[in-house]
């Protein structure tokens, strides 16, 4: 029984690996705990486009907060 989950938890740290680096050429910008937190979301049943448009939609208005800073400095 051990031996099987230790083979499930390799598979899975395994699979982020992998999805890590298709993120990491894709350019998205996720860490591995954010592509960690998109991918249960998306095991839960939420929209992968949807969630997309949320991310770029935070990273938009994250910059736009940002780009008052900016101007004082």
């Amino acid at each position: 029984m051990a031996s099987a989950s230790s083979a499930n938890l390799n598979a899975v740290r395994e699979t982020m690996d992998v999805l890590l680096e298709i993120s990491r050429l894709l350019n998205t910008g996720l860490d591995m705990e954010s592509l960690s937190i998109c991918v249960r979301l998306c095991e839960q049943g939420i929209n992968p486009e949807a969630l997309s448009s949320v991310i770029k939609e935070l990273r938009k208005a994250s910059e736009t907060l940002k780009a008052p800073e900016n101007c004082t400095n």
